[in-house]
């Protein structure tokens, strides 16, 4: 039982983290297709939900302390190439990429960055990491 416990514990947490590998390990640890799908979306949202806020929190703290000192913006590749995701694919491109694409934490950071005024973001951010559980779960059971 206590196995048990630990092995979904587990899978909570890279469903959390990296969720592109979670379905199948998911299969491959025994569980059925509804089984999986349960356990992927389950730790898929709570991920979501934890990295969307505390990047909210981090977001708040780094703009408290950006109004005492007043420094010019870097612009790097990697800030260029955020900003070109963000204006090309919008808050569904995002939302359809995080779960497979970027990892949970990526996702919801940038989500909480850019579009934390935006009501319809959990939403479409939690719909996503759903419709992934889905595809993923099925192509996980045809190819193994």
């Amino acid at each position: 039982m206590m196995t048990e416990i630990i092995k979904v514990f587990g899978l909570l947490i890279i469903s959390g983290v990296k969720f592109f590998f979670a379905p199948s390990t998911a299969i491959l640890s025994g569980y059925s297709y509804l089984e999986t799908i349960i356990i992927t979306t389950s730790g898929g949202v709570g991920g979501l939900i934890t990295f969307y806020y505390f990047g909210e929190f981090l977001q708040y703290v780094f703009t408290r302390s950006k109004k005492k000192k007043k420094e010019k913006k870097k612009f790097t590749r990697l800030n260029r190439r955020i900003i070109k995701v963000k204006s090309t694919y919008g808050l569904i491109g995002l939302a359809i990429l995080t779960p497979c694409l970027f990892s949970i934490p990526l996702g919801s950071l940038l989500a909480a960055r850019y579009f934390d005024k935006d009501k319809r973001t959990l939403p479409f951010m939690i719909a996503s990491v759903v419709l992934w559980s889905f595809v993923l779960t099925t192509f996980s059971l045809l190819f193994n």
